[in-house]
């Protein structure tokens, strides 16, 4: 880690061949897990559907038990969301974890963490991923420059604590954007079925039927936003350790480096992900404001 040149070791370690395959990789499982993710919002979405198809067409149409038929659809798509979309999202979202934490530990030069008994990722699978990756259009060229070459510190610790810094300052920041989307675009939904639901005259069958969706969509954005707002204040605690005055920053050493990724594994392993359109939308804007 305390090597001559690591300034230049950085800047040619993520550019090469090797590391942005494990990119690719981790990039490919990532967009896995927000399709795995937009098949749970499209089940929340059906759920809605059904209960307000009830309300639409009211019980004298579609009959006195449509209350039951939604019902069971509420705990039949919950059912498949909880046993089957959920774990197949935390498997995938730990693999791409794992593959950056390889790619971290190699670019940075910190040895791998085997006191948490996770085992390194295979290069053939890694390999696999990257090429598959390539194929669905994932182009290596905007995976270069992972961290930003300028205003890196000299000392090698210090070096190194900078690009960690950057990856708490990035997520900690999108997690907070993202956050208020969420909340935005839940008012856009929820205002205009309550205002619909208090101006028509609905017998107690709809309501039980409107109260059910709310129910459903409200569970959705309070997980939802609950989920990033803890993680991002996980993140954010890490950040501020990291960001200490230059004059305190020769007091930490290798092992601290080690710790903090360990904290960055463990975060980016259990935290909700972000969409990957929100992901590209404010990937650009970032690093012109951390180059600049």
């Amino acid at each position: 880690m305390c090597s001559e040149g690591i300034h230049e070791s950085i800047g040619e370690r993520q550019n090469s061949a090797e590391s942005l395959d494990k990119l690719a990789a981790q990039r490919l499982l990532y967009r896995k897990v927000n399709k795995v993710e937009l098949s749970r919002l499209g089940l929340l979405f059906l759920v809605v559907v059904v209960l307000f198809s009830g309300l639409a067409f009211g019980p004298a149409t579609m009959g006195e038990h449509v209350g039951l038929g939604g019902a069971l659809a509420v705990v039949l798509f919950w059912i498949v969301d909880q046993l089957c979309l959920v774990p197949l999202a935390q498997r995938i979202k730990e693999e791409a974890a794992t593959i950056q934490q390889d790619f971290d530990c190699y670019v940075l030069d910190i040895p791998w963490p085997k006191h948490l008994g996770i085992p390194q990722p295979i290069h053939d699978r890694t390999k696999r991923l990257a090429a598959e990756a390539s194929s669905k259009g994932v182009r290596q060229g905007e995976l270069e420059d992972w961290y930003s070459p300028q205003k890196n510190p000299l000392n090698p610790v210090a070096e190194v604590l900078h690009c960690q810094r950057q990856n708490c300052d990035w997520d900690s920041n999108l997690r907070r954007e993202w956050i208020c989307c969420v909340r935005i675009v839940f008012g856009l939904i929820a205002i205009p079925i309550v205002v619909l639901a208090a101006l028509t005259d609905i017998r107690f069958a709809e309501l039980v039927l409107c109260i059910a969706a709310g129910i459903r969509l409200f569970a959705w954005q309070w997980n939802e936003q609950t989920a990033h707002r803890f993680a991002r204040k996980r993140i954010e605690a890490l950040h501020r350790y990291l960001s200490v005055p230059d004059d305190e920053i020769c007091k930490l050493t290798s092992c601290d480096v080690r710790l903090v990724q360990t904290s960055i594994y463990e975060h980016r392993r259990t935290c909700p992900t972000i969409p990957d359109f929100y992901y590209k939308l404010r990937k650009k804007p970032f690093e012109r404001r951390t180059r600049s």
